[in-house]
């Protein structure tokens, strides 16, 4: 099913990171409580994620904050739903819709999708194959965002491949690709206010525009990929617009391993940023070390355009599933744990301090029902 398809992405997406073990839910200890893909609704107050748990199938969950009122929307039987976000102005909430075959997922055919908050008026937006992930809407409402994959892996940890940036029109369907690289693996993308300027993570190209005949050519391209990671010693978080040809990273992270005469897996890598609405707040992960030059394994940063990025958390190593900044980008959520049973945990962008979200077990009402 589903939470399938969302652990064999999510692995190949995000790596283990230290994290306080602070926050819980109220499931007992050791049974499944799977939770993905946290982001938070325009006002702050809620926070929307997909969770599985207690034997219940994967849906679409809503937290208000302030009441501790659970929700949760069931998609169709012949469907699977998750990845959703909310639009700017609160009224709308985009999704992906994974057709299911029997028991399969369909991947290739996976669909964005949008619905009311009140879970009527649902409605297909794309109609073309490729798996679609991590969808979010534009400032105006009129466009998606969202990373699609183009090849669909027959074996391997991964489910797919070849991914790029694209964008869709809500009004009419219409899809354009915004970037050409086929990365083996991105997170997802966020616009920044102008709806033109996006920025996201993403690995290992297997092609590269500025470079002739480098698409699918594996000579050309090991070297090209050499070159990138002798330059920005793989830092690979981008600010671009539409169809740009060359790879050039939005930040620098220092190379510790040189100074410091060490290795440590994935050290010289920022990855997986988060955005806040009007831009300003950019939170992104990379590895955290002590005066010594100790590793303390992946932490969250704050950007600074001086390059003196500002180090928020200083933890402990446990496994990072997903994170979101809020609108306003004070907080940042993050989902934690083993791939079993998962925590949230809000911290504060400025200072670090962190509050617990503790889940009901199941949600007060279930929207769209199958009866």
């Amino acid at each position: 099913m589903m939470r399938k398809i969302l652990v064999a992405i999510i692995v190949m997406l995000f790596c283990f990171m230290p994290l306080t073990g602070c926050a819980h839910n109220n499931m007992d200890k050791g049974k499944p409580d799977v939770i993905r893909e946290i982001s938070f609704s325009p006002d702050g107050k809620k926070v929307l994620f997909d969770r599985g748990n207690g034997g219940r199938p994967l849906m679409i969950h809503v937290y208000d904050m302030e009441t501790g009122e659970l929700i949760a929307y069931q998609s169709p039987l012949e469907e699977q739903w998750g990845f959703a976000r909310y639009s700017f102005d609160g009224k709308h909430i985009v999704f992906i819709a994974i057709p299911l075959i029997g028991n399969k997922e369909d991947i290739a055919n996976a669909q964005i999708a949008v619905m009311d908050p009140d879970g009527k008026n649902v409605r297909k937006i794309t109609k073309t194959t490729g798996l679609k992930l991590y969808p979010s809407f534009s400032h105006s409402g009129r466009k998606i965002i969202f990373a699609r994959a183009d090849v669909i892996r027959e074996s391997g940890h991964t489910p797919a491949a070849d991914y790029d940036v694209y964008e869709v029109d809500v009004a009419t369907g219409r899809e354009t690709r915004l970037t050409q690289f086929r990365f083996f693996s991105m997170s997802r993308p966020y616009y920044f206010p102008d709806d033109k300027t996006f920025v996201f993570w993403g690995e290992h190209p297997f092609a590269y525009p500025a470079v002739p005949n480098s698409d699918r050519n594996s000579a050309i391209m090991n070297k090209v990929r050499k070159e990138l990671e002798a330059k920005y010693q793989m830092n690979s978080i981008y600010v671009m617009q539409v169809n740009e040809k060359e790879l050039k990273p939005y930040l620098v992270m220092p190379d510790y391993q040189k100074k410091f005469k060490m290795y440590v897996a994935g050290s010289e890598t920022s990855r997986l940023p988060s955005l806040s609405a009007d831009g300003s707040v950019l939170v992104f992960v990379s590895i955290g070390y002590k005066p010594d030059g100790s590793a303390e394994g992946w932490q969250f940063y704050q950007y600074s355009a001086d390059g003196n990025h500002r180090r928020i958390t200083h933890l402990p190593a446990t496994s990072l599933w997903n994170q979101a900044v809020s609108p306003n980008g004070e907080r940042l959520a993050v989902i934690y744990g083993g791939e079993t049973v998962n925590n949230i945990v809000l911290y504060q962008v400025k200072d670090g301090t962190s509050k617990e979200i503790t889940l009901p077990d199941q949600p007060s009402r279930i929207i769209n029902r199958n009866e």
